[in-house]
């Protein structure tokens, strides 16, 4: 119970939520790492290159970004397409998915996407391993085929495929190292060195060209060893003002971040999200950002037992919806609210639910906020 507290403590930190227009990169690159804390890598000597992005004025640092759920293959395919896929361990499934996912979004959009594997053996291989290859880090294999919200075999391929002529790379791309270059293997402090060292030598290059060229790199880690799931990621690139960012941040949201900037449908749980606007600069042509209003949330009290209350002080006049979720997006609670100047209250009834971590969204005219809660009866 203290644990619980004391970390939600730092993560209930007062948020001031502004509209803001999102940036539309030329190009996205995304890449995962492997089952490493946030404690295990910032300030890591075994990890020098992602500490020195780290102090860059065009990386943000997220100190409260989360998995949602334990291991690596369910928390790929929320990024990816907004949902678990009733996937909960490493077992590939034989079925190919057919639900809503960010590849084939942007394809139908009018855009790119591809998928780069270290050590995949081929172009649109569906294999579960080969060599150090592994499937379950790679979410876009699972939608390969022909039929609805379904991926062409070219999307799929192997890592050495990715180009020097960075303006050549595809809208969005994702890049998955294999298991000896991931930090995953092995299991213990000796692979964070090598897994630095793969991610400087491959993709530097790309991280330093994106900073002048529009172009945004989002660099994280699937799932951590702590009991919170906490971990590491930084988005990097012209549109971004570095510095580090305390505001609750998961993978829904990342997705939600992306599909919004290329006006995109939203997959699964990340309808629900709210997309990251704190970290951009704004459109990188010269359109300024505007703000529609100014909010300061508290939500208490901490833990929750039989209600959360959420405070809302503002100078401004509109209609929100405040609800709490489960870890997985499950709206639990819905009300709406009528803001006007001055102090506004709600209260949530927990009474009925279990134990755990769950969120709060605040959203309407001029609010856009998540954070993270405990109950605890």
């Amino acid at each position: 119970m203290k644990k619980y507290a004391i970390c939600l403590s730092a993560l209930l930190a007062t948020h001031f939520a502004l509209a803001q227009t999102l940036p539309t990169p030329d190009h996205i690159v995304i890449m995962w790492d492997e089952n490493r804390n946030y404690t295990e890598i910032v300030g890591n000597p075994l990890a020098p290159y992602i500490n020195s992005l780290i102090g860059d004025s065009h990386t943000a640092l997220f100190t409260d970004y989360y998995a949602l759920i334990s291991g690596s293959q369910p928390n790929y395919l929320m990024l990816f397409s907004g949902s678990t896929q009733g996937v909960s361990g490493s077992t590939i499934t034989s079925v190919q998915f057919t639900d809503c996912n960010l590849g084939a979004s942007l394809i139908a959009g009018g855009y790119t996407f591809i998928g780069y594997s270290d050590s995949l053996p081929s172009v649109g291989f569906l294999g579960t391993t080969s060599g150090n290859y592994a499937r379950k880090h790679n979410p876009w294999s699972n939608w390969q085929g022909t039929g609805t919200n379904q991926l062409p075999p070219a999307t799929n391929v192997p890592f050495t495929a990715f180009p020097h002529d960075f303006d050549s790379l595809p809208t969005v791309s994702f890049v998955v190292p294999d298991l000896l270059d991931d930090m995953h293997t092995p299991s213990d402090a000796t692979a964070i060195l090598p897994g630095d060292t793969w991610f400087k030598n491959n993709l530097d290059p790309y991280i330093q060209w994106a900073k002048t060229h529009n172009s945004l790199m989002i660099f994280g880690f699937d799932e951590s060893s702590d009991t919170f799931e906490h971990i590491l990621y930084l988005f990097i690139g012209q549109s971004v003002v570095g510095g580090s960012y305390g505001e609750y941040t998961n993978n829904y949201r990342t997705l939600r971040t992306i599909e919004q900037m290329y006006h995109l449908p939203y997959c699964g749980n990340s309808d629900t999200a709210t997309a990251i606007t704190s970290v951009f600069t704004g459109v990188p042509s010269g359109v300024a950002a505007t703000t529609t209003g100014e909010s300061k949330i508290t939500v208490f009290p901490v833990p929750a037992t039989d209600a959360l209350h959420i405070r809302i002080s503002g100078t401004f006049t509109g209609s929100n919806e405040v609800s709490l979720t489960d870890q997985l997006g499950t709206i639990l609670r819905k009300e709406s609210i009528y803001i006007t100047p001055g102090q506004n209250e709600l209260e949530l009834s927990t009474a009925g639910l279990a134990s755990g971590i769950y969120f709060i969204k605040v959203a309407g005219e001029n609010i856009n906020y998540l954070s993270k809660v405990i109950v605890a009866h």
